[in-house]
């Protein structure tokens, strides 16, 4: 009966994992970074508070392509006529695709180079051209109009170019 009562506290040591790596979980950085933005807001705000609320995410930091993205009001399709807005006519010459810093056109693609000016509903930006073996670069003014349903280009010496939004 000693002899069972002295083996118990060596049993309990054994089952607890005491020494070994039970219960030790490797975590990945950004989880492990997750995790602890909730514990402090836990901490400082509440389970309940955090849990309604959410975590404060930082703010994300700049970096050269979200300098260079075009504002999302001026992505999508756009066309000149109604007919460059028939995704399935593969002769529209008028159609452009604005992607957050580039821009495919007809026979040209262009790359944002950089946003010179910037506001909610008009944008100036240089961009890199290439097309049938050229490149080339040129300054650009967008301009968003009617609620954002139509849009007016500007390149730098050359007449406004008026887009409806696909």
């Amino acid at each position: 009966m000693i002899r069972a009562a002295m083996m118990f506290p060596l049993i309990l040591a054994a089952c607890s994992g005491a020494g070994s790596d039970y219960g030790n979980v490797a975590v990945p950085e950004r989880e492990a970074e997750a995790q602890a933005a909730i514990d402090r807001a836990v901490a400082q705000n509440g389970t309940a508070t955090t849990a309604r609320s959410g975590v404060p995410v930082g703010t994300p930091t700049e970096n050269a392509a979200r300098d260079r993205a075009l504002p999302k009001d001026f992505q999508g399709y756009w066309g000149i006529t109604p007919d460059d807005c028939e995704l399935a006519n593969t002769a529209a010459t008028g159609r452009i695709n604005i992607d957050a810093d580039r821009i495919r056109f007809w026979e040209s693609r262009a790359t944002v180079v950089d946003v010179v000016s910037r506001s909610t509903y008009a944008v100036t930006v240089d961009l890199r051209f290439s097309g049938e073996g050229q490149t080339w670069q040129k300054r650009t003014e967008w301009k968003l109009e009617g609620g954002s349903t139509a849009m007016v280009r500007t390149d730098a010496g050359a007449a406004p170019i008026r887009y409806q939004r696909c």
